[in-house]
């Protein structure tokens, strides 16, 4: 791609082109595409995109990003430097579903085609599941750390549909504690990130213990104070093994069939929120899983 086509590419339809082209100007550009490069970037909608405009422009103007100095990196916030990783988050793995899910969608087709009939029963199909399980994971990592849209909405009903994927036998020992209605202003997607794996979490944690899940073995809890929003389920299974620092990183996971990005989505959900998650061992044995986001 040439200059010029690249300046033509950057209001192309497809992000993929516009990415490209902006790339491409980072190395052929010239200091008169600057207008054209900032107003691109002033309608860009898609964020990988509008990184890379973004430094394409800093190339061209020569500017070079501030060292600060030990005491100006101290003065910056926890809050900021939250919403700076997760900004860096969404980009790399917005980055990641564009440029190699395609791929692997061709991939997955000309295996079917040259399998045919061994294509269900196949390895390849197998392991292009589990690669397709990762990419799903990082689509709601990237959501995860994506813009809030903040609604009102109630949280015991977002609860109740929850739960109700449960057969009644599991439902038995869970107990809810929390106003009903529960009205609360945030966004739903994130929030529902939030509850989905401290639910899931505590559900599987008792269903692998030793003893036979009886009532109240898992409890769910909501609330709120004058400056933020809290959840927390509390469960009596097998408690946590290894360091609680770990158990978020992505890709850790003591389950066969989970590939580790439950807890990393929930933390970053909670992050984008402005709030923290904590897990830790519960005080009768389990694990006590809690979110504190500001209102």
């Amino acid at each position: 791609m040439n200059r010029e086509e690249a300046l033509e590419n950057l209001s192309a339809l497809s992000a993929h082109v516009r990415g490209q082209a902006a790339r491409t100007l980072g190395d052929v550009g010239l200091s008169t595409d600057l207008p054209g490069l900032r107003r691109a970037q002033r309608n860009e909608t898609v964020t990988y995109v509008n990184y890379a405009l973004q430094e394409t422009i800093r190339r061209l103007t020569k500017e070079q990003a501030p060292v600060p100095s030990s005491d100006e990196a101290d003065v910056v916030s926890d809050d900021v430097r939250k919403q700076i990783y997760g900004k860096a988050m969404e980009w790399v793995t917005g980055f990641l579903l564009h440029e190699i899910s395609s791929p692997i969608g061709l991939v997955r087709l000309a295996s079917k085609r040259e399998l045919g009939e061994r294509w269900e029963s196949s390895d390849t199909k197998r392991h292009l599941e589990s690669v397709s399980r990762v990419f799903e994971a990082i689509e709601l990592l990237k959501n995860a750390a994506s813009v809030p849209r903040p609604q009102e909405f109630d949280l015991s009903a977002l609860l109740d549909e929850l739960l109700d994927v449960y057969d009644p036998g599991v439902r038995e020992w869970i107990s809810t504690i929390g106003a009903r209605p529960f009205l609360m202003k945030g966004d739903p997607s994130l929030i529902r990130m939030i509850v989905v794996n401290g639910i899931r979490n505590a559900v599987e944690a008792q269903q692998s213990a030793a003893t036979q899940p009886t009532p109240h073995d898992v409890t769910i809890s909501w609330g709120d104070t004058d400056v933020d929003y809290w959840f927390a389920v509390l469960d009596h299974g097998g408690g946590i093994n290894g360091p609680i620092e770990t158990t978020f990183e992505i890709g850790n996971s003591t389950k066969k069939e989970h590939i580790g990005f439950g807890l990393a989505i929930a933390r970053q959900a909670v992050e984008t929120l402005i709030g923290s998650l904590t897990l830790e061992p519960a005080k009768d044995g389990g694990a006590l899983y809690t979110a504190r986001w500001r209102k």
